[in-house]
């Protein structure tokens, strides 16, 4: 086996045995090569916090493959939020109804993708709008939201459409007229029913998603970016871009860079495919 490439040594860790050799080279040369990740300090703690792992990790890394997926799961970041960067979000909201009313003229559903989901909140906040507003401004018009991620823990709960108590204040920042799609009895975290129908959640690296998944109207890919090296972020920016519809929107972190070609920014890292 060729050896794989000098990456990064992290400056102090508990397990030397383990971490300052070639298994710590295999486990970031393995999670640059499946989900683009680039070296820092947070990647390092969790490498430490896993190093039980990296002796198990067999030579190709593999989506499918059991201790590979293990490891990806102790270090991938999951923290989100219910309606996380609301002025993007408003923005967002007031570009739907024209994308709805020409998706229920094609006879096609709003389609929207919440691009590295994490637990769900994200994909959970593209629910509640659109089909909040599809039922404001397009009766009829079906809505329906995929969210991606490569951790297995955070969709198993995304898909269970449990909202998260890890912020303390789940819905702190969920406007009144989407608490009800949210909220149960007691002011308690709810995902209603009718946002459980239209959602589902798919594994999948970001650098390599399904054709399967099709074309979207609407994508977020927000707070992923900044955890990748250059090469992954312009193979992922590509990706998205590719299965944007014409007209749609694609919306990214604020310090992300925005994408080339037929693009008009519109707001706050929210950018409308020419």
């Amino acid at each position: 086996m060729p050896p794989w490439p000098r990456l990064w040594r992290p400056k102090s860790l508990s397990r030397p045995d383990i971490l300052a050799g070639q298994p710590l080279h295999h486990a970031q040369a393995g999670l640059r090569a499946l989900a683009g990740l680039a070296p820092s300090p947070v990647l390092e703690s969790r490498l430490e916090r896993a190093t039980t792992l990296l002796a198990k990790l067999p030579r190709q890394p593999l989506l499918e493959d059991a201790n590979w997926a293990a490891l990806l799961d102790a270090v991938t970041v999951q923290e989100t939020q219910l309606f996380r960067s609301p002025a993007q979000l408003a923005l967002m909201e007031r570009q739907l109804p024209p994308l709805l009313l020409q998706a229920r003229a094609e006879g096609r559903p709003l389609r929207l993708l919440s691009a590295g989901c994490a637990t769900g909140e994200e994909a959970f906040t593209l629910a509640a709008i659109g089909l909040h507003q599809a039922l404001s401004h397009a009766p009829g018009a079906d809505v329906e939201v995929v969210g991606v991620d490569i951790s297995r823990p955070a969709l198993r709960s995304a898909a269970e459409g449990i909202i998260g108590l890890r912020l303390g204040a789940p819905l702190a920042s969920v406007p009144a007229h989407y608490r009800p799609w949210l909220e149960g009895e007691g002011g308690r975290p709810l995902l209603h029913p009718s946002l459980r129908a239209i959602l589902r959640f798919e594994r999948a690296s970001l650098l390599e998603m399904p054709a399967s998944l099709g074309e979207f109207d609407v994508i977020l890919c927000r707070n992923v970016l900044i955890y990748m090296d250059d090469l992954a972020r312009r193979r992922v920016l590509a990706g998205l871009v590719g299965r944007l519809r014409p007209g749609g929107m694609l919306a990214l972190g604020i310090t992300d860079s925005a994408p080339g070609g037929a693009f008009r920014a519109v707001g706050q890292a929210v950018f409308e495919h020419g």
